[in-house]
């Protein structure tokens, strides 16, 4: 495996050793609701999932671009022995011409738009979870989504997914609590094996805390740390602190009215290069009814400058960030001034139980009055039995003060087995 590092080596490791040695064990009772070794081994859960994709990039400066990628992943969990499972997946995404979308500088045409979809061939996950009553942890390379997936996510949107060689403990002991902690040892990032090894898996010593509580009518609440210090980047090397409540009421028997609020303050780790602060806010107001549902809402990261001078921006460098700020991708990395983006969504079913989705966006700095743009995305979404999950996406960035005008668009076939 190509860039392996000794935390995930280890846990393979670990896994063979162990299925080795339990071999000579089975004929030890296992708990209650537990199966033998063997049985353990062959009655697990496979899964095979495929993703054709056919995506577009126009951006004013650069040659337009075509990506059309295609993606399996393959993966086996064991049933339960001991309390203990054992779970693999692999991932292999391979491009039909490299040379006609520029895939993030790792390879293809330079002069054409970027389209983030690399080929690569690698081990997706490999971990072991040990569950005992309310309570598990989990070793090893593994996908985790925290949350709204604002600051650690699976990038669920790009062919090669981001995961993390880590060490994470779940427990739901407590009632209504649910309590997660993950020591992130490794980040493998879209990149794939093709990067240098500092940009698609660079070493971490980052710390992650989620909790939530749900003992509230209609209300939850939740906080959440982000101790992140990642090599090679130094610049995005910050302790994040931040709480949220949501809350889903009835206006009549057919429609409802919902809103979330998110606060965070974020600041400069000890190995970051500068000294600042800033905070993000996050409001969503919703109603809907049966069939549709429109969306308010405004989300704010905040600049400030820091000691060399310059401004520094609010920062989520391990976030789903395609989720937020725009389909277009133009806001990936949030600008040194901030940014405030104000956005409207209507979802909805067509007939035929197709899926819509229509956001407008406002872009502005968080200080200063600059205009970034506008945006608007579409999407299209609907399952065919017979064939699979087909999803249309389109996103129009027109530029004013930051970026360039930026077209994509997408269809692409999505089949679980």
């Amino acid at each position: 495996m190509k860039n392996s590092h000794p935390f995930i080596r280890t846990t393979l490791s670990l896994t063979l050793l162990s299925g080795m040695t339990l071999l000579h064990a089975q004929e030890a009772e296992p708990p209650k609701g537990n199966l033998p070794f063997l049985e353990a081994l062959s009655n697990g859960t496979p899964w095979a999932q495929i993703r054709l994709r056919y995506e577009t990039a126009d951006q004013e400066g650069k040659e337009n671009a075509i990506a059309e990628t295609g993606r399996i992943r393959l993966g086996y969990e064991t049933e339960s022995w001991f309390n203990l499972k054992g779970g693999m997946e692999f991932e292999a995404s391979r491009a039909v011409d490299v040379d006609s979308y520029n895939a993030a500088g790792v390879t293809g045409n330079p002069d054409k738009s970027v389209i983030a979809d690399p080929p690569t061939t690698e081990v997706n996950q490999a971990y072991l979870t040990y569950t005992y009553e309310d309570n598990s942890l989990q070793v090893g390379r593994q996908r985790l989504v925290i949350g709204n997936v604002r600051f650690v996510g699976d990038v669920g949107w790009r062919q090669n997914n981001q995961t993390f060689d880590a060490a994470t403990f779940r427990s739901t002991a407590l009632n209504d609590v649910s309590f997660l902690y993950s020591y992130i040892n490794q980040v493998n990032r879209i990149f794939g094996s093709e990067a240098a090894p500092e940009r698609s898996n660079p070493e971490s010593d980052s710390h992650a805390v989620y909790i939530t509580y749900g003992g509230l009518e209609n209300i939850d609440l939740g906080a959440y740390t982000y101790l992140l210090d990642i090599e090679g980047a130094a610049e995005v090397a910050t302790n994040s602190y931040g709480a949220f409540a949501s809350g889903k009421h009835a206006l009549t028997d057919a429609s409802t009215w919902g809103w979330r609020l998110e606060g965070a303050y974020q600041e400069s780790a000890s190995s970051n290069p500068e000294d600042y602060d800033v905070m993000y806010y996050h409001l969503t107001l919703n109603s809907g009814c049966e069939f549709a549902d429109v969306v308010l809402g405004f989300e704010s990261l905040g600049s400030d400058t820091a000691t060399s001078g310059e401004n520094r921006s609010f920062s989520t460098p391990l976030a789903t960030l395609h989720k937020f700020n725009g389909w277009a991708d133009v806001f990936l990395t949030t600008p040194p001034e901030g940014l405030e983006d104000f956005y409207i969504a209507l979802v909805g079913k067509l007939p035929k139980e197709v899926i819509a989705k229509a956001i407008y966006h406002d872009f502005s700095s968080e200080t200063g009055s600059m205009s970034y743009g506008d945006e608007i995305d579409l999407w299209l979404e609907k399952d065919f039995p017979a064939l699979g999950k087909v999803i249309l996406s389109y996103a129009n960035y027109s530029a004013n003060e930051f970026g360039v005008d930026t077209e994509r668009f997408s269809v692409e076939l999505n089949v679980a087995f």
